[in-house]
């Protein structure tokens, strides 16, 4: 499961073997056995492998099928702070239908 997860995280980004080895100051054949199963990285480079692609270690592991568990909440945690003791009651309802039709929008996709 995690050589799957690593291989497909990292296509994602673009990013080849060497890049990625670098990033995690390991080298292309580490990162290289990592992802044909002949290895399996340390506590500390699953870490600094999720934190990396913006996901968690349970999801690299195959532990949990959400890989955006901590991007997402990131993101809530951003549109949260942008949300302040100005905004009127009328302007929340705005924001909160508008999310309501943007998840509506992508469900009839």
């Amino acid at each position: 499961m995690l050589k799957d997860r690593l291989k497909e995280l990292r296509a994602s980004k673009k990013m080849t073997q060497v890049e990625l080895a670098k990033k995690l100051n390991v080298s292309q054949q580490t990162v290289g056995s990592w992802e044909v199963g002949r290895a399996e990285p340390s506590s500390e480079a699953l870490t600094k492998i999720a934190t990396l692609f913006d996901t968690t270690v349970d999801y690299l592991l195959g532990i949990e099928d959400k890989k955006a568990a901590i991007k997402i909440s990131s993101k809530v945690d951003t549109i949260a702070a942008h949300i302040d003791d100005n905004v009127t009651d009328q302007q929340m309802d705005e924001i909160l239908n508008f999310i309501e039709f943007v998840k509506n929008r992508d469900h009839k996709k």
